[in-house]
């Protein structure tokens, strides 16, 4: 075969493994969400599989082809609250250079807006998380200590820099993350307070903790 129709043929051969994998993420993506939505309203232990296929007009054996129970349906809703906080996270920190208030106010907007968009899972998570496997309750608890110490080294090198307060511990850090996952404990869509009123008093709380302020 010429070598220009074997590249052809794998570069063919790669867009469609590319839209299979992304057919897959979307049927995933949207069994997690359907879920979610039941597990919130009804509660993990009162929603049953045949529930969840019912709300998206598939067979429970559809569900089992992209999950291998209701618990490895639980921890992918566990995990998309901190996946996608980590991934901002980590895109402002290496983004263009600013200085460490200005990225401290970034990353807990932006998380903060990630916690009001899916305050359902959030919701779900502090919830049921007692539902979750030793195995899926630790590696989300790493994700969420990846996150703190992140912070911790934000928040330290600002002291370092002399934007922080020189008292400040980094350990405000688990404070600051603490704030951000009770959003739904104080906040309501339609409530007194707009989702933008709550995370403009989020980074000046978290900026405070800081000790920028």
């Amino acid at each position: 075969m010429p070598a220009v129709a074997k590249r052809a043929r794998a570069a063919a051969e790669a867009s469609g493994a590319s839209l299979k994998n992304e057919f897959v993420a979307f049927k995933t993506n949207r069994i997690v969400e359907v879920a979610s939505h039941l597990f919130y309203q009804r509660g993990y232990s009162s929603c049953t599989l045949d529930n969840v296929a019912d709300n998206l007009g598939v067979t429970k054996p559809f569900l089992y082809s992209y999950f291998k129970n209701k618990e490895a349906i639980l921890a992918a809703i566990c995990e998309v609250g901190i996946s996608e906080a980590l991934a901002v996270l980590e895109t402002t920190l290496a983004g263009e250079h600013k200085d460490h208030r200005a990225l401290l106010s970034e990353v807990v907007r932006q998380v903060g807006k990630i916690v009001i968009d899916r305050q359902e899972y959030v919701v779900v998570y502090q919830r049921e998380m007692k539902h979750l496997s030793a195995a899926d309750h630790e590696r989300i608890l790493r994700l969420r200590h990846s996150f703190d110490h992140q912070i911790a080294e934000l928040i330290r090198e600002g002291v370092e820099a002399g934007e922080f307060r020189e008292d400040t511990d980094s350990f405000v850090a688990v404070w600051i993350g603490g704030l951000i996952s009770w959003i739904p404990t104080w906040y309501s869509p339609g409530g007194q307070r707009s989702a933008e009123d709550v995370v403009d008093q989020l980074v000046a709380a978290a900026l405070r903790l800081a000790g920028a302020e």
